[in-house]
């Protein structure tokens, strides 16, 4: 029999499938109520509580050595002494701190940390190049940055380009080596008597900065408040309680024992929600500096999450490893794929290596919008789809340009509003006013998708990445994803990304990047396995480029404008 959560889910979808005609489309579900109280809050009284059950238990750990870690109690304590700290420099509500560094376990500590002292939590990824770097901080303009060791010359290269700004520089030391004059050592900050509470603030003070991508243009700061964010962790702890853990065979969890593993980097929307949310629930941390293909499956034998959260790149990763993972494997029921669409043969072609997996998921999200759409496990498989509109949210989908409703399995651009969608970017009031947010306050994504007669939201591709073909002297928009999909589910192909590039016709010719699986490939096998699945109007006809490596942002989207400046 099904668990009752799952029965329940299946009459309300039911009900709410009658009303999928309709312009607007609620959600499913009944509403969640999020605390009137800064996730911030709520995080440390879980640390208090899961400190007495597990006085030496990990709360944090890193993958590369497990070693280093921390205990609930430590996480606790130097988050409020780095509060204490901030605060003795003059830093409070509404001042920004930034981190430059790999996921470490430290990093819970500096954000839970600024945010106790009434500060904007901004991440910055490890892997910015220097003029990236400079424009991130002449933009945010923060007042504390926290720089890993390995870092720290890149961090004041930039502070140096940015002499109008006074920053505090702290690093988290990874040697003995002496620091450089005026940088702070991370151990004499959290050495610091610490805050008894955190420093109260209204709900809607922004707590939370990330800069998008930036996959066609300039990353943006996307400004989340308390009230924002904490919807968007509560909306998808709650989702998982109630359509998620049932269906696995959960009746009644012991947070403390369910490990999860972070592999995406903590400075972007999707990472820092997953360490946020288990941090919350109290669930032991594994962080993963990066995707290391070695130590990844000894992590998953070791720790046996029921399910992993992962990005394209991850799934690839699994799906073609060449020795083979599927044993360590055994005890995954679940993968959700984020960051950007799976395919329906990527996903069947993971069920063939990995038969302990029963359900492959994706959800659907933005930094702007928070996880708008989440998956249903309403049978075993790969579903395809991102799942429907969660909780508390609202969705429409309109024809791009003139903004009428589409009809169902028609394309359109997928707009929403939820309360856990941004306030704004910083410093671009123009582009948050006039593209990011219509005048009836629905928030654009730039996404295109369809909505199917079930109410699931399948995303195609983004507007501006369709690539616009001249057929028959039609011109047609083709999702570069849809080919990406093929091309992954072969077995010579490890990695792929499809542009298109300036036609003389006006249109644009289809062009493949692909990293080999073996050596052998030939770019007209390439070729052919989009001449045999697909139609004529989206063959190959700009050429197969073998590279080493596709560029990709660390939420795992393509870097398309990378390719098409560089080839």
């Amino acid at each position: 029999m099904a668990p009752q959560p799952v029965s329940q889910s299946r009459k309300l979808l039911d009900d709410w499938r009658k009303t999928l005609n309709n312009e607007i489309v609620e959600s499913p579900f009944p509403p969640i109520t999020v605390p009137n109280e800064t996730l911030v809050s709520r995080i440390l009284k879980t640390l208090r509580e899961s400190a007495l059950l597990h006085p030496e238990k990990a709360a944090v750990m890193e993958s590369s050595d497990t070693s280093r870690c921390l205990t609930y109690q430590h996480v606790h304590d130097q988050a409020l002494s780095v509060a204490a700290f901030l605060n003795s420099r003059g830093f409070g509500v509404g001042d920004r701190g930034t981190a430059f560094s790999f996921n470490c376990v430290q990093l819970p500590v500096i954000h839970l940390g600024v945010w106790a002292a009434g500060g904007i939590f901004d991440g910055s990824t490890a892997v910015f190049k220097h003029h990236e770097t400079v424009f991130q901080m002449s933009d945010c303009a923060s007042a504390v940055l926290f720089s890993s060791e390995a870092l720290l010359g890149n961090v004041l290269r930039a502070v140096a380009d940015c002499p109008s700004i006074t920053r505090t520089i702290i690093c988290i030391r990874s040697s003995s080596a002496a620091l450089p004059d005026g940088v702070i050592d991370f151990n004499d900050v959290i050495a610091t008597p610490p805050l008894d509470d955190v420093i109260p603030v209204p709900m809607d003070t922004p707590c939370f900065m990330s800069y998008s991508s930036g996959t066609t243009g300039l990353p943006k700061g996307v400004i989340h408040t308390h009230r924002s964010y904490h919807s968007s962790i509560e909306i998808l702890r709650s989702h998982f309680l109630r359509e998620v853990y049932p269906v696995l065979g959960v009746e009644k969890i012991d947070w403390h024992q369910d490990h999860q593993i972070v592999a995406t980097t903590c400075y972007h929307m999707l990472g820092f929600g997953m360490l946020n949310w288990w941090l919350l629930t109290g669930s032991p941390i594994i962080l993963m500096e990066s995707l290391d293909e070695e130590i990844y499956p000894l992590i998953v034998e070791k720790y046996k999450p029921r399910y992993l959260s992962v990005t394209p790149p991850i799934f690839a990763f699994l799906t073609k490893h060449p020795r083979g993972i599927s044993t360590c494997m055994d005890s995954v029921q679940l993968i959700l794929s984020s960051g950007a669409p799976l395919s329906q043969e990527m996903g069947d072609e993971l069920f063939k290596h990995h038969p302990s997996v029963k359900y492959i998921v994706q959800g659907y999200g933005m930094t702007e919008t928070g996880y708008s759409h989440l998956p249903l496990l309403l049978k075993e498989g790969v579903n395809a789809s991102s799942g429907v509109v969660a909780a508390n949210y609202l969705q429409k989908m309109v024809l791009p340009g003139t903004f009428q409703p589409c009809k169902l399995g028609e394309w359109g651009e997928i707009l929403v509003k939820g309360p856990g969608c941004t306030i704004g970017y910083r410093n671009n009031p123009e582009l948050t006013n006039n593209f990011l947010f219509d005048k009836e306050g629905w928030l654009h994504t730039g996404d295109v998708g369809y909505m199917d007669d079930l109410g699931n939201i399948h995303i195609v591709d983004r507007m501006k990445e369709m690539i616009k073909v001249n057929w028959m002297h039609q011109n047609i928009q083709m999702p570069p994803a849809e080919l990406e999909g093929i091309l992954l589910s072969h077995h010579k192909i490890r990695d792929v990304a499809v542009v298109g590039v300036p036609h003389d016709d006006g249109g644009e010719l289809v062009r493949a990047f692909v990293v080999k699986a073996e050596e052998d490939l030939s770019g007209a096998e390439v070729e052919k396995v989009i001449e045999d699945k697909l139609a004529p109007y989206k063959k190959i006809t700009g050429g197969v480029y073998f590279i080493d490596k596709i560029p990709r942002s660390e939420s795992g989207k393509i870097l398309r404008r990378v390719l098409r400046e560089n080839y």
